[in-house]
This record gives C-alpha cells, structure tokens and sequence, in this order.
C-alpha cells in the first residue's frame, strides 16, 4: 500500500543535504550571529522544491549550521509531486520535527491532508492532526494493482 503522504512533510529536502545550493530571494534579509532572516515576498529554492512565506528565520548554532527553520505567512511549499500550504511552518532539525499551523494542508497527487495542526515527527516516524476550528479532513486514492 502507497501512502507516503506524510512521508516527506514540507522543508525536509531544504535540509537534508546542505551541501546542495539554496537560493534565497526576499525584500530585505538580515544576518545575525545566531540566524538569518528572510522578510517581503520570501522565496527558497533548492533543486525543484520552493518555499514561499512572508518571513523566514533559520536559526543556527554556535558553528553556524542550521538547527531550526520559522516560516510564516502565507506559508508556501513546492516540489513535484507535493504541495503544502499553511499560516505557520516550522523545521526543528535537532528534534526531526516538522509542525504546520494555521489552515495546514498537504497535498501529494490526488492525497490530501488538513487540518489545523499537523505534527509529524519524523524521528518516531508518527503524525497527529488536529481540528481546533475546523474536523481533520482526509482524501486518500489507493493506486490500482497491476
């Protein structure tokens, strides 16, 4: 059974592999010691997958890797066969952890997942969603067997 939905949750292939160039395009940007900010019209790009917001923070450690990524507004995500929108994203890569906020859904093909949180947690390899204003909503199309 295919179901990998929630497999690849939003932002995971921004960090799975820093060695790949981001590019990054936004109104203003601001380099501190212990992050970057994006803000105006934020747009992420790496290899095929785009992140759009609002604001981007990607905060970093005392080496300067990143350990943790805010996105918010009108928050975006793109790639070829998944599509994630939401009014708050966040990437916590210490923890594997990935929490969409705020009218969050998921698309993958004809899949779809909203609700108004979503928490997958990648290390344990489990997924909550929750309803707060609104019922978790689901569209699952199993593929036909050959």
């Amino acid at each position: 059974m295919r179901f990998n939905l929630f497999l690849l949750l939003t932002f995971l292939p921004f960090f799975l592999s820093w060695a790949q160039p981001i590019t990054g395009e936004a109104k203003k940007l601001e380099f501190k010691k212990d992050r970057i900010v994006y803000t105006g019209n934020v747009k992420l790009t790496r290899g095929e997958s785009v992140l759009k917001a609002d604001k981007v923070v990607i905060f970093l450690n005392e080496e300067g890797k990143p350990v943790k990524m805010v996105a918010t507004g009108n928050v975006r995500y793109y790639e070829p066969k998944r599509k994630a929108f939401s009014s708050y994203a966040e990437y916590d890569l210490k923890r594997d952890l990935i929490v969409l906020k705020g009218k969050a859904k998921v698309e993958e093909e004809q899949n779809l997942l909203e609700a108004d949180e979503i928490v997958y947690d990648r290390k344990n390899g489990t997924l909550k969603a929750k309803g707060d204003k609104s019922k978790v909503r689901t569209i699952y199309i199993e593929e036909e067997k050959e």
